[in-house]
């Protein structure tokens, strides 16, 4: 019998439940999964307008159309959601979706009598295009803050790819500027910094764009103590 295979199979258990415990006790510091994949008519998009809106308790959205893809994010509450010829959906807090080129958007309601419901849409403009066309005058007021335009010289889009990641506290994720990418801080604050330009400071309910190219850019969560959570909208 061999007087060193035992220290050896002792020495080898050891390390592998060394290797197993670090695993556990350094997880990754980010979590990304898809919220959802929109594909429409190739276009040249000119602009990107980008809008915030505010529903009190009970507000019923206006029928209306889109001349322009419109994709967006449910950031707080619940909308009730119905293209015509389809049924009705229920978009809730976390939430992507997409409201297409031609039918009627027949209801994009809060959902709720009590509680508000913000979202987010980003509305990929085609020369001299409106975003959106009502199909009454407006008769009550819409909260819509402006965010900001993000321009795009024609660049022609077929889809977009909507992603959601969570950074746990100092927690960083990797970019890579091969697509134009727009992103909408969902919680928290992060800061953006790339090689050659200056670290921005992006907090919850605020938006920015990265165009295409190959630098890769860093997203860092700003808080030790809290998470931050970050939805990306990939032009394809």
């Amino acid at each position: 019998m061999n007087t060193f295979t035992k220290p050896f199979k002792t020495l080898a258990l050891t390390a592998a439940l060394l290797s197993a415990t670090t695993a556990i006790a350094t997880p990754s510091n980010e979590s990304t999964s898809k919220l959802l994949t929109a594909n429409f008519d190739a276009r040249q998009v000119i602009k990107i307008e980008a809008g915030d809106f505010h529903f009190v308790p009970g507000q019923i959205a206006p029928i209306h159309t889109h001349a322009a893809p419109a994709i967006g994010y449910v950031a707080k509450g619940e909308i009730l959601y119905q293209v015509e010829g389809e049924k009705p959906q229920l978009l809730r807090e976390g939430d992507a979706f997409f409201e297409p080129v031609g039918p009627r958007i027949l209801r994009f309601d809060n959902a709720s009598a009590t509680e508000e419901a913000i979202f987010i849409d980003f509305n990929l403009q085609q020369q001299d295009e409106p975003f959106i066309v009502f199909e009454k005058a407006l008769t009550g007021k819409i909260d819509r803050r402006t965010l900001p335009t993000t321009d795009l010289k024609g660049q022609q889009v077929d889809q977009v790819d909507v992603f959601i990641s969570e950074l746990e506290p100092n927690g960083q994720k990797q970019l890579d500027k091969k697509e134009v990418t727009l992103a909408y801080v969902a919680e928290g604050v992060v800061t953006l910094k790339s090689k050659g330009e200056k670290k921005r400071r992006i907090k919850a309910g605020e938006t920015f764009s990265l165009a295409s190219g190959n630098t890769q850019v860093q997203i860092s969560n700003a808080s030790s103590e809290v998470s931050a959570k970050v939805v990306a909208f990939y032009l394809r």
